[in-house]
């Protein structure tokens, strides 16, 4: 809880310091005197965003210190721990926009000032009986009266609920990806077969080219011999070149006057040089016919090439390179499609195992919170009824809804009825006075645990009045009992109930803020009263009110029962 409190700069105060020692704490003053300045610097310290305009008109920047008596805080490292049971926080802002937040005089983010005075300090606006109508706040104060089970049951519906949605988004991520790799790779496997069966590498619509060439070449010159060697040694109906040659050789042999012998080794001669042509001749065509039938080559390579070409078209390829590369990323894609639809099931197996889950944790913590709301409603009434409401009954309907959050299926509805009159929520039935009330009951009905270190309330009885205000600063004192409580108030017979009173005073641009005590409460307590701090009246009901609140009694009930539960 708070124990010191350093402000400069902050609205019209330049420098004020308190020392807080009583449970209930109260601060008064002259409307405009500058108690706001005062909430605001809390409300700063307490991580709420710097307003330059909030700063004094004389100063350049604005700096409030804080002393705290708390225990260690979840979630702060070591550094940042109270030492002794002691914590000190600062923060400072400045004109040009600069600021700087302060954990044990080490520097830290403004999200983490905030977090580590959550529990520490919470400040009720005058307004803040206007949250009571606002669905969530009431849902959080039923769930913080439902202990540690609750609590436990919220975290795993939350953790649940957001792997449940975690693995529906993966699911329809992999089904998406699923649709988008079976169009892009639609007919792949074809495409794979072929490139298996044709054997295709790089270079090989080069390679094939060029061995089409070498066998259209060879082609030629098979058929170009073939006919040479038809000329040459003639086909089966006619001789060719050398039989014809044969018969000139004998015709010139027969006809030669002289000298038969040498024109015989010349024709002889003639004879074996065509011969042995035409056996080269025809050894070379057996070459070429032994190597295979060149035109069906010719015929596979052409279909070869035409098929690899048309797959290149297909797949709007330019080359061999291109399409292994896709075969490749296909084959792979094709293996993770295979691999991906055991992935989705077993996807979707785990999404329905935790949509189960998260049904039955909703389920369950539907119930929880139907306990702890009748609970808290019990509570409220009891305090209600200390509070003059008693003809009011406080109730909190859970309405189920439809749709499952991360938060549950239910909605809470604070609601008040009046004698004769059905149930409506309190913001339809219930005045600023009986709101106020409420709050007031509610901060009483949480347990010890739920209550920061310090509850600062700025104006909260604000719409009451006489009694109602007296039994109001009543419940406020026994409040404090369970945690610091400080009140800005203008209620006189609230005021004089309290353990510490500080005034604040303004004079032209300053304000100034000094605790009060004797005669000084006195006169403060008769200003409040009357409006007049000199009024002989006003001091002895100022001096009555503060014995009554010294001796501790209570205003009677007009059914005879007492304040206290």
């Amino acid at each position: 809880m708070i124990e010191e409190i350093h402000v400069r700069g902050v609205g019209g105060i330049r420098e004020a310091e308190l020392s807080l020692k009583g449970d209930f704490i109260v601060i008064t003053g002259e409307s405009g005197s500058g108690k706001s300045s005062l909430v605001r610097a809390m409300e700063f310290i307490a991580g709420k965003r710097a307003q330059t305009n909030y700063i004094h008109a004389l100063e350049e920047s604005a700096d409030v210190l804080m002393t705290l008596s708390t225990n260690q805080i979840p979630g702060l490292d070591e550094e940042y721990q109270p030492q002794d049971g002691t914590l000190i926080v600062r923060r400072q802002f400045s004109r040009n926009g600069r600021g700087r937040s302060m954990i044990q005089n080490n520097l830290v983010s403004l999200n983490l000032l905030s977090s580590a005075m959550e529990k520490e300090l919470v400040i009720q606006s005058q307004f803040a009986q206007l949250g009571l109508i606002d669905s969530a706040i009431q849902l959080d104060l039923v769930d913080s009266c439902g202990g540690e089970i609750l609590d436990q049951v919220k975290k795993e519906l939350e953790r649940t609920f957001c792997e449940t949605i975690a693995t529906e988004r993966r699911i329809v991520r992999l089904k998406k990806r699923r649709e988008e790799t079976e169009e892009l790779y639609q007919g792949a496997e074809t495409v794979l077969h072929m490139v298996k069966a044709l054997e295709i590498e790089e270079e090989s619509e080069r390679k094939w080219e060029a061995e089409l060439k070498e066998l259209e070449s060879k082609e030629t010159t098979k058929e170009a011999l073939g006919a040479i060697n038809e000329r040459l040694s003639g086909g089966t109906a006619c001789g060719g070149i050398i039989e014809e040659l044969e018969s000139i050789g004998r015709d010139i042999y027969e006809s030669s006057p002289s000298k038969k012998e040498d024109w015989k080794e010349s024709i002889e001669s003639m004879l074996i040089s065509s011969q042995s042509v035409a056996r080269m001749l025809q050894k070379e065509l057996h070459d070429l016919s032994a190597e295979g039938n060149i035109e069906e080559a010719k015929e596979r390579l052409e279909k070869k090439i035409g098929m690899l070409r048309k797959l290149k078209r297909s797949l709007d390829l330019v080359n061999c390179r291109q399409l292994l590369e896709y075969a490749g990323k296909a084959k792979d894609e094709m293996a993770w499609l295979k691999e991906s639809h055991v992935e989705l099931e077993e996807l979707e197996k785990d999404a329905a195992e935790k949509k189960k889950r998260t049904k039955n944790l909703a389920i369950e913590l539907r119930k929880l919170r139907k306990t702890a709301a009748a609970e808290l409603a019990s509570r409220v009434n009891r305090h209600l009824s200390d509070l003059a409401m008693e003809h009011a009954l406080f109730s909190i309907d859970i309405e189920e809804q439809d749709k499952l959050r991360s938060n549950g299926a239910e909605t809470v509805s604070f609601k008040l009825s009046m004698p004769d009159q059905p149930p409506l929520p309190v913001g339809k039935t219930a005045s600023g006075g009986e709101l106020s009330r409420i709050l007031i009951a509610l901060q009483l009905s949480l347990g010890d645990e739920q209550l920061p270190g310090t509850l600062v309330f700025d104006e909260v009885e604000a719409g009451l009045g006489g009694r109602t205000a007296l039994l109001a600063g009543h419940k406020l004192r026994e409040l404090s009992k369970r945690c610091r409580t400080i009140l800005i108030t203008h209620e006189a017979a609230i005021a004089s109930m309290a353990d510490q009173h500080f005034l604040v005073k303004r004079e032209g641009e300053e304000t100034s803020i000094f605790m009060i005590r004797d005669e000084e409460r006195e006169k403060e307590i008769a200003r409040m009263l009357a409006g007049d701090d000199n009024s002989y009246e006003a001091l002895e009901h100022a001096r009555s009110l503060l014995n009554t609140s010294q001796n501790g009694s209570a205003p009677e009930r007009q059914d005879g029962a007492g304040l206290v539960d």
